[in-house]
């Protein structure tokens, strides 16, 4: 390769790599144009879907508004019916174990808490009934039931009033430690009643709906203010629900109440209304259970915008297929030219530099020595072979990737791929500290190949087996038939290769060892060539390797049956 053709070759690189920031571009492009039309449909559709929603909120508002009219006047009667003429406990009782109210507190004619009393004494028998089964050890026996019996009706009993309310939650709790199944009505409404007094300084008995110091706990009172009734938001939230009668919505309609907490619009939610001052915060929904209704309105409109944003999307992903393709394919060009270059022009130096630094040393010589020119011209026809060698494997190279090797397959006796290999390794094999032993089974069938090229394939491991072994080279070359194939294996005890190396190696330009393949000479095309031989021949070729340790190459090729030719 001259100057001016490994110039032209070296600009021509430079364009390819160069290529690059516009291959990018080229496909930042397309990827936000695909994202702008994205956004565009997301934005029609959203647009589309919206005026279906409001034409459909228009349709209910006017059912969603009476509905809420019915819904509020059933609330006043519920909360009409938390005043009645019981005693303060009784009248606790009632509204907990009637569902009016999650709990209640009761207040007396100057405002003052009647139940549950803040501060209160202890009742001693029922103290001491709890005392008789705690200290029983026949927990089946008649006697403690009647107990159980005569404490169950005691804290059950809110007529009489004689519990205080701290030693009745108190009582409950050691019952159901007793008795796990036994069911106490009042006792969540008692527990609650009991927080709300402890947290809340000040009693709001207003009519109308507020939030507590308690999380998710409302309040509510009476008319007269004499009792004001507690809801969690969950309970609040079911009893609302309940309050609803409807029948005249259609099916797939459904109405629901939502806390002030919970998100108002979902996706099923056609319109809300608020509830009135009188419920603060909470509103009434109208959602489509079944979205048939709402998705066959609203698809029509839709259908049009993903056609035509699929069709362009389609083209566009296309488009960037095509680009992603081309970058790589650009890539991977640039970057074998790189090599190739890098290769070549190291490569074919080093021997150039050496012949010349021996011609010229020959030449400055006033007289030839016979000896040291004999020498000399041993060391030139050394470095030549170097040199035919290294363009042979850039020859066979170039004309194995462009499908240009044309291979002549005729029957071949193992025999002379090794003796031609061996002979082609020459004088190497008889350096000094260097060993290499030869062993080829007696009765090997023949194999149909191409002689030159697995006489090739074969130099180049035995070439790699001698450039990568020591200054002492055991090399062994054994040729034996294995399952219908004929197994050429070349062993060293040479650098080895790691796991992750040995996986490597066959690929086109790679060096295990970058700063041991310079000084020895290799461009890393030598066991790529074996393979593409080797596959040729529907062969295989493999490595068995560790560091430090030498390795084995083996080519198996199929062995022909006798007769076939």
């Amino acid at each position: 390769m001259n100057a001016r053709g490994f110039n032209l070759f070296q600009g021509r690189v430079g364009r390819d790599v160069r290529a690059w920031p516009m291959l990018a571009l080229l496909l930042v492009v397309v990827l936000v144009a695909i994202g702008c039309v994205l956004w565009f449909m997301r934005e029609a559709m959203g647009n589309e879907r919206l005026a279906v929603r409001e034409k459909l909120a228009e349709a209910y508002r006017g059912q969603l508004v009476l509905v809420q009219a019915q819904l509020l006047e059933r609330w006043n009667q519920q909360l009409g019916r938390l005043d009645g003429p019981e005693q303060d406990a009784a009248r606790f009782a009632r509204c907990v174990r009637e569902g009016l109210a999650d709990s209640v507190v009761c207040f007396d004619e100057q405002g003052r808490v009647a139940y549950p009393r803040l501060s209160e004494g202890r009742n001693a028998a029922a103290n001491a009934e709890l005392f008789s089964l705690e200290s029983s050890t026949n927990k089946t026996g008649t006697q403690f039931n009647e107990i159980a019996a005569r404490l169950r009706d005691r804290v059950n009993d809110y007529a009489t009033d004689t519990l205080p309310s701290a030693q009745r939650r108190f009582l409950m709790h050691e019952l159901q430690q007793l008795d796990p199944g036994l069911e106490l009505p009042t006792l969540a409404g008692e527990e609650l009643a009991a927080r709300y007094l402890e947290t809340n300084p000040v009693f709001v008995r207003a009519p109308t709906l507020h939030a507590t110091e308690l999380r998710d706990v409302w309040s509510v009172g009476s008319s007269n203010r004499l009792t004001l009734a507690l809801f969690t938001s969950t309970g609040l939230q079911g009893k609302l629900n309940n309050l609803i009668h409807d029948p005249a919505l259609p099916k797939g309609v459904s109405l629901a109440v939502i806390s002030p907490g919970d998100d108002v619009m979902t996706e099923s939610t056609v319109a809300t209304v608020s509830l009135g001052p009188e419920l603060g915060g909470w509103r009434l929904a109208l959602s489509l259970d079944d979205r048939t209704l709402f998705n066959t309105a609203a698809d029509r409109r839709v259908a049009r915008y993903l056609v035509v944003g699929s069709i362009v999307i389609a083209a566009m992903a296309v488009l960037g297929l095509l680009i992603a393709r081309g970058f790589k394919r650009q890539v991977q060009l640039a970057r074998l030219k790189n090599d190739l270059v890098a290769t070549v022009s190291h490569e074919l130096k080093t021997p150039l530099t050496a012949m010349r630094a021996l011609v010229d040393t020959l030449l400055d010589s006033e007289r030839f020595d016979e000896k040291t020119t004999r020498e000399y011209l041993k060391l030139l026809a050394t470095e030549n072979a170097r040199l035919s060698r290294l363009i042979d494997n850039f020859l066979t190279f170039s004309r194995l990737e462009r499908n240009k090797f044309t291979f002549e397959f005729t029957r071949v006796r193992p025999q002379q791929v090794v003796e031609g290999a061996v002979a082609a390794l020459g004088e190497r094999a008889q350096t000094p500290g260097c060993t290499l032993d030869s062993h080829v089974a007696a009765n090997l069938p023949s194999i149909r190949g191409d002689v030159d090229a697995l006489v090739t394939a074969l130099l180049n491991l035995l070439d790699n087996a001698w450039k990568y072994s020591g200054d002492v080279k055991h090399i062994v070359l054994r040729t034996e038939a294995r399952n219908d194939r004929v197994c050429f294996a070349v062993e060293d005890n040479g650098i080895g290769l790691t796991p992750r190396e040995s996986k490597r190696v066959f690929r086109r330009f790679y060096q295990a060892d970058q700063g041991l393949s310079r000084s020895i000479g290799g461009c890393g095309l030598g066991l790529s060539i074996v393979q593409s031989i080797v596959e040729a021949h529907h062969g295989t070729v493999s490595v068995e390797s560790e560091a430090g340790h030498g390795s084995t190459f083996t080519i198996q090729i199929p062995a022909v049956a006798e007769g076939v030719s």
